[in-house]
C-alpha cells in the first residue's frame, strides 16, 4: 500500500486546469479535486445524466397520470406514447453525443520514460 499525503497532476498550460488527490478526513478515502476543461467535462457529462433522469421521472409520472385518467383508448395509444418518448430521448442523447469538447496533453505532459 502506498500512503499519499498529497498529489497534484498539472494538466496542458492552455487548460490552466489541475487534478488533486489529497486524503479525505476519514483516512480510508481520497478526495479528488478537478479544475479546468476535464472539470466541465465531466460537470456536462454529470449535468446530462441529470437531465435524462429527469425526463424519464417527468414521463413515467405523465404516463401513470394518463392511465390513471383512461387517456388511452387502447394498447396502441399506450405504446406510442412510449415510443414518443423514446424518440425524445433519443433526440437528447443525439444531440449530447454532438457536443464535441477536447482536452490535450501539452509537451511535456508525458513522462519521459514512456518516450512518446
Amino acid at each position: 500500500m502506498v500512503r499519499l499525503e498529497f498529489v497534484e497532476i498539472a494538466l496542458p498550460p492552455a487548460d490552466g486546469g489541475k487534478v488533486l488527490i489529497e486524503p479525505a478526513a476519514d483516512s480510508k478515502s481520497a478526495d479528488l479535486t478537478i479544475v479546468g476543461r476535464l472539470a466541465s467535462i465531466l460537470a456536462s457529462m454529470q449535468a446530462f445524466q441529470e437531465y435524462s433522469t429527469g425526463l424519464r421521472e417527468r414521463h413515467t409520472n405523465d404516463y401513470a397520470r394518463r392511465v390513471r385518467a383512461g387517456d388511452f383508448k387502447d394498447n396502441k395509444e399506450k405504446l406510442d406514447f412510449l415510443a414518443r418518448f423514446r424518440a425524445v430521448l433519443a433526440e437528447a442523447e443525439a444531440d449530447w453525443k454532438a457536443l464535441q469538447v477536447s482536452l490535450v496533453a501539452g509537451a511535456g505532459f508525458e513522462p519521459a520514460a514512456f518516450r512518446l
